[in-house]
């Protein structure tokens, strides 16, 4: 029973009882309390910041969003003239639901951009079975090894150059695949394998290859809505491949620049 949760009086009563062998739990039963005892109001030690103080942290952590919980505390004067370390700041954000994420990386959108994604949403918003005419195109490159996504393991501090920890890491990529697919309405198209560069001539390849095919097979003839998308890459854009679908009759749906997936 620690000296902050036990009042002067109990103290006594405890002691003289301790004296007896009694135990302590039965000394505690006898008394009323139970094990372990809470702490006794306004006991241990005072916490550095007020109400106040934490308010204002949190408002200035709220303006700068990306400012190190170091320079939070160099900024943030407490209302008796002191500072909070910079492990303090940090508790305190966190006490009020405050963590630390690692920002995304997104392309930059203009308020043009913007503007073009607000048009089109407003413009589709009512669309349903619609969107079964759109033929969805895309690329994907998938690496063996050597990939950019972070990799977590769960270790102790001592288990650093454990095998397990590591992540094989090859000259020369580890292999790879680049491929090209297609979909419309629940019905997948083949996927194109491709080796390169992609530009203009060498995407208009890969969708020889399969796009009118899979048109024919996945429209009637009497369904004359469908549509094609792609993104607003160069080499989808430009007149050489624009000509090509011109060419073949097949119509373009036109997609605000950096896609809406982004």
């Amino acid at each position: 029973m620690g000296r902050a949760k036990v009042p002067l009086n109990k103290k006594i009563e405890i002691k003289a009882l301790l004296e007896f062998r009694i135990t302590q739990r039965r000394i505690a039963t006898d008394l009323g309390e139970n094990l372990p005892l809470p702490n006794a109001p306004d006991q241990g030690r005072k916490k550095a910041s007020t109400p106040i103080d934490d308010r204002n942290l949190l408002r200035l952590c709220k303006k700068y969003r990306t400012k190190s919980s170091q320079i939070l505390s160099s900024e943030l004067m407490l209302t008796n003239g002191k500072r909070l370390s910079a492990r303090t700041v940090r508790r305190r954000l966190l006490d009020m639901g405050y963590k630390s994420y690692q920002a995304k990386k997104k392309p930059l959108r203009t308020l043009a951009h913007k503007k073009q994604r607000f048009f089109f949403a407003r413009e589709h918003q009512y669309w349903s079975q619609e969107w079964n005419d759109i033929i969805w195109c895309d690329k994907a490159h998938f690496k063996v090894l050597n990939r950019k996504n972070r990799t977590f393991v769960r270790r102790l501090r001592s288990d650093a150059d454990q095998s397990f920890n590591f992540v094989p890491k090859v000259q020369g990529g580890g292999g790879s695949i680049s491929v090209w697919g297609c979909m419309a309405g629940g019905v997948r198209g083949p996927l194109v394998i491709y080796s390169g560069k992609v530009d203009e001539r060498a995407y208009v390849k890969i969708l020889e290859e399969a796009l009118p095919s899979f048109i024919e097979n996945a429209f009637d003839s009497s369904n004359k809505n469908w549509m094609s998308m792609h993104d607003n890459a160069l080499p989808h854009q430009s007149k050489y491949t624009m000509k090509w679908f011109q060419d073949k009759c097949i119509k373009v749906m036109k997609w605000p620049a950096i896609s809406l997936r982004s």
